[in-house]
Formats: C-alpha cells, sequence, structure tokens
C-alpha cells in the first residue's frame, strides 16, 4: 500500500515538472516569434501575469537565455541563446505542449510560429481578438459570466459601448479591441445616440424609417445588418421602454430581418464557436 503510494507522488511530481518545462518551452518559443512583452503572452496563453514572468525569470533553469531591452513600460524579452534545445524540434512538437498545458492559445498564432511568420503588431493583435472572442464565449456559456448583451456583441461582433468604463474601475476585456469589431464603436454611438434623442423627443421609429435615417438597406456604413445588429444589442441590454420596440418592429414596417432583434436569446443556441 506504502509502495503504491510512493508511486502516486512520484508521478504527480513528473506531471509538475513535465508541465514546469513546457511551460518555459512554450513561453521562450513565443518570445522568440516576438511575443516578447508580458501583457501579450499573458494574452496569447490565458495564463496568470506572475506565472508569466516567474516562467521567464527561470527560463535559465533549461540553460535558455532570456535577455529584456528597452524601458520598464515599452520595453521586451527576446532570446539569446537556446543552450542544448533545438528550436526545430520544439516546433515540431508545439501542438502537443499547448495540449499538455491546455492552453487556449488561438490556432492561427501556433500556424504563424510554426511557419516562422513575422507577427506585427496588427497581425498579433488580431489573433489576440480572436482569442479573447473565444474565451469570453467559453466562459458566457459554460460558466455563466457576462450578460446576454455583452456575449451577444462578442458573438457577432458588435462594440459593446454599453459596457464600456470610464477608468475608475479596470476595463472590460473588449476596451483594448475597439478597431476589431465588425460593427465599431463609431456606428453603435450614431445610431444609439440618434435613437435615444427621438425617443427623448417621443419621436418612434419603425425599422424602415430608421433605416432610411441612415441610408437605407445597402449603405456601406449603416447597412440593414448592422442595425439589425445594433438595435438587438440595445434590445438585450434594455436600454429602452417597450413602446419604442413596439413601435420599431410594426409588422408592416420592418423587414423580415428584423423580427430577430427581440428574438429570445439562449445562450447555448445562438452562440457559434466557430
Amino acid at each position: 500500500m506504502q509502495n503504491r503510494k510512493n508511486e502516486v507522488e512520484s508521478q504527480k511530481m513528473t506531471n509538475k515538472s513535465k508541465i514546469a518545462f513546457y511551460r518555459k518551452i512554450l513561453i521562450a518559443t513565443l518570445i522568440d516569434a516576438d511575443i516578447s512583452s508580458v501583457p501579450l503572452l499573458v494574452d496569447a496563453t490565458a495564463m496568470g501575469r506572475r506565472t508569466v514572468q516567474e516562467v521567464i525569470n527561470s527560463l535559465s533553469d533549461i540553460n535558455i537565455t532570456c535577455l529584456r531591452s528597452g524601458s520598464t513600460k515599452s520595453g521586451y524579452y527576446y532570446i539569446s541563446d537556446w543552450g542544448l534545445l533545438s528550436k526545430k524540434e520544439i516546433k515540431k512538437h508545439l501542438r502537443h505542449i499547448i495540449g499538455v498545458l491546455e492552453c487556449l492559445v488561438n490556432e492561427q498564432l501556433i500556424i504563424d510560429v510554426l511557419e516562422g511568420i513575422p507577427m506585427s503588431e496588427q497581425r498579433l493583435m488580431q489573433a489576440m481578438f480572436n482569442q479573447q472572442r473565444l474565451q469570453i464565449m467559453n466562459l458566457a456559456v459554460h460558466n455563466g459570466e457576462y450578460t446576454n448583451a455583452y456575449l451577444y456583441a462578442w458573438t457577432e461582433g458588435v462594440y459593446p459601448i454599453d459596457s464600456d468604463t470610464d477608468g475608475s474601475v479596470i476595463p472590460m476585456p473588449h476596451e483594448c479591441y475597439e478597431e476589431f469589431f465588425k460593427v465599431t464603436k463609431e456606428q453603435c454611438e450614431k445610431v444609439l445616440n440618434f435613437v435615444d434623442q427621438q425617443w427623448l423627443n417621443k419621436k418612434l421609429y419603425t425599422f424602415d424609417e430608421l433605416e432610411n435615417e441612415f441610408g437605407g438597406k445597402w449603405d456601406e456604413e449603416f447597412g440593414r445588418m448592422s442595425l439589425v445588429n445594433i438595435m438587438r444589442y440595445a434590445y438585450l441590454s434594455d436600454l429602452f421602454d417597450e413602446e419604442l420596440w413596439n413601435q420599431l418592429l410594426t409588422p408592416m414596417g420592418r423587414p423580415s430581418e428584423a423580427s430577430y432583434v427581440t428574438r429570445k436569446f439562449e445562450r447555448k443556441d445562438d452562440v457559434d464557436f466557430i
């Protein structure tokens, strides 16, 4: 019995050592691919900030030389020596390493690292946005986190303007990715500010009238589906009263697509992880 217990404890130690080693390999590989600051590494791996920093500080344990350049705020890390490790061999096993660590690393990011594609800041931020989107959706659907409006916004690419913070609290996840939402912050502001002002003035629009105000069905910026998505986000955010929604969706004053605006939101049915 004691021997069995010792075997189990030994196995646990082996697994912990393997995970610690794989973390070092992954972080070093990402640094070498120009994902070279702690915030970017946190975003790329979903590891905690302290964990990432500890891993960087311990890379010398496996004879990887990691150096830092630049100031405290704008500095970055780089790998100057891989010791006895082969980058070519590491890349062959990168997917396995990520699988063992159960990291939510973006698939495109993995492909870019494996193919040696330079990571421009724009390309990296797009990869981080895609990964953040999947994390938000996963946490919302499976753990009940975030509001329906916030989940819908991330699912459909609508900037969740009603969740913006004022600088006095920790920013919400979407705020650093403003430029990557298909329906932009500016579009949401223009439409919702207009609707809000008209609502306060007791002037209610049908969807057809609202669509005409913003250039019609085929308008490049405020086309029909952009308006549908913005107004659905507003509905899920409880921004207006029932009278406004009834008027907006008057049967003879709306296209069929607009009926989707006030439909009940079902997390498990309405969220597509593709």
